[in-house]
Order: structure tokens, then sequence, then C-alpha cells
């Protein structure tokens, strides 16, 4: 997976000058890790479970936020593409998809299989109050403290405000409830559960079932392994990832909605 998620990140940080036959191989290499994880908002999208109806969404996905962009003079290419992010580029899509559509994903307090949602549940390594910058072995503290900068930089506004006002330790933890009025993000449940802090209550049975968040996506294609003996990692990634949330919040400054009540 190494191997084609370098070429992935080659392609694309090329993709206005790539040949037909790169451009096949980078179509090849997107929708395999579409296919991989695929979301669950596909599901609204398509009727039943038609495989030919989901391929034509992620064809046209690729075409609208992968083929397109290339060919507009003036957007900017960006340096890489890793897996987790064309995973949530994707999502994005899908959510625009079902807005143009007069829908929207579903945005109770209650997950799809009926289980209640439990914001005080813990996630998978969740950072604490004693967070650390020195690395467990074998991890490269440097090269994932970029990959957390990367990750953070390419969130929207509600995800950066959910990890650094929410998520994080340090600052004062403002309920999702609070956010949501605060900011006005909608969805905000689901979207907490897209992005991996707002576990079933009691929390992740095994930190695998995590692996289909935002945060699982990042941590699996930054090489740490969802697996119980590695939660030192996964602790020590989540501790780098807020320290660049609260960078990245304290840069964009998110202001408040005012209310016209």
């Amino acid at each position: 997976m190494t191997d084609d998620s370098d070429e992935l990140s080659n392609l694309w940080a090329r993709r206005a000058t790539l040949s037909e036959a790169e451009w096949t191989r980078l179509y090849r290499l997107c929708i395999a890790v579409l296919e991989a994880r695929p979301d669950a908002m596909e599901a609204q999208l398509v009727p039943g479970r038609d495989p030919a109806a989901r391929r034509a969404l992620r064809d046209s996905f690729f075409v609208d936020k992968v083929l397109m962009p290339a060919h507009a003079s003036d957007r900017v290419m960006r340096d890489e593409l890793k897996p987790w992010a064309l995973l949530g580029f994707y999502a994005n899509w899908l959510r625009d998809q079902l807005r143009a559509r007069g829908r929207r994903p579903e945005p109770s307090d209650e997950l799809d299989d009926g289980r209640t949602v439990d914001e005080d549940a813990e996630v998978p390594g969740e950072v604490r109050a004693d967070c650390t910058t020195e690395a467990p072995d074998a991890v490269d503290g440097e090269r994932l403290r970029v990959s957390a900068r990367d990750f953070v930089t390419a969130l929207e506004d509600w995800a950066v405000l959910y990890l650094a006002l929410h998520f994080c330790h340090g600052r004062e933890r403002l309920p999702l409830s609070q956010l949501h009025r605060t900011y006005a993000i909608p969805s905000y449940h689901y979207k907490a559960r897209q992005l991996g802090i707002a576990p079933p209550r009691g929390g992740f049975g095994d930190p695998r079932d995590f692996a289909d968040t935002l945060l699982g996506r990042w941590l699996v294609g930054s090489g740490i392994a969802l697996e119980a003996d590695r939660l030192d990692a996964i602790r020590f990634a989540f501790d780098l990832l807020c320290l660049e949330a609260f960078a990245e919040h304290d840069r964009r400054d998110p202001a408040p909605v005012e209310d016209d009540a």
C-alpha cells in the first residue's frame, strides 16, 4: 500500500502535466482507495447496493474533483495526496451531492443502527491533559508531525473547531451542542461521528472500529496501526494533532455566528 500511496501522491502533484497513461493510472489508484473504504453516504445516493451505480458515482467524483481542476489554469495543485485525504475529499463531495438533491446526511443524535452517541466516551488513544511530544519507539516523530499539520490544514473549519475546542485537552473543552449553537454547524453530531470524536455509547469496542472515521483513516495513512498494543503511538499522534489543531484554530480565528433573535 505504501508504494501505491507514494505513486498516488506523485501523480496527484503532477496532474496539470500528466500523460494519458498516467491519467489512467491515477484514476485506477483513486478508485481503488474509494472502493477499499466505501463511504456510508453512497447508500443515500444510489439505489440499493448496485455496484454499477456506485462506480458511476465515484467516476463523477473523479471528473469533478480530480480531472477538471487539473485543467483549470487558475488552480494550484496540492504537493501531495494521501489516501485519507482523498477519502475526506470524497466525503465532502458526497455531502454536496446530497444537499444539491435537497437532502442531507442524518443529523440526529443517534447512530444508523440505533445506538446513541456518547460525547464522553473515549476515543482509542484519546489525548489527555498530560500530552507528550516524545515519540514512542518505532514512530518517526517529525514525519508524523508533518502529516498532522497537513491533515489539519486540509480540514474544514468545523473539524478544526471540533478538535481545538472539544476533543483536545489544554484549553476549555466545549460541548458539541455549544459549538453547534455558537458557530452554526449543521448536522453537528453526524460531523462528529464522521471525524471520529463522537463514539457510540461506551466507546469503540475495538480500536479497529475507529478505522472508518477521518481520524482513523489519518492514523492508518500515517503508518499507525489501529491495534490495542499501539495505543501509545495513537496517543502520541493525537498529541501532535492537537498541537497543530490549536495552531490552525488560532490562524483561522473563526468568528461565532451572531444570533439575530
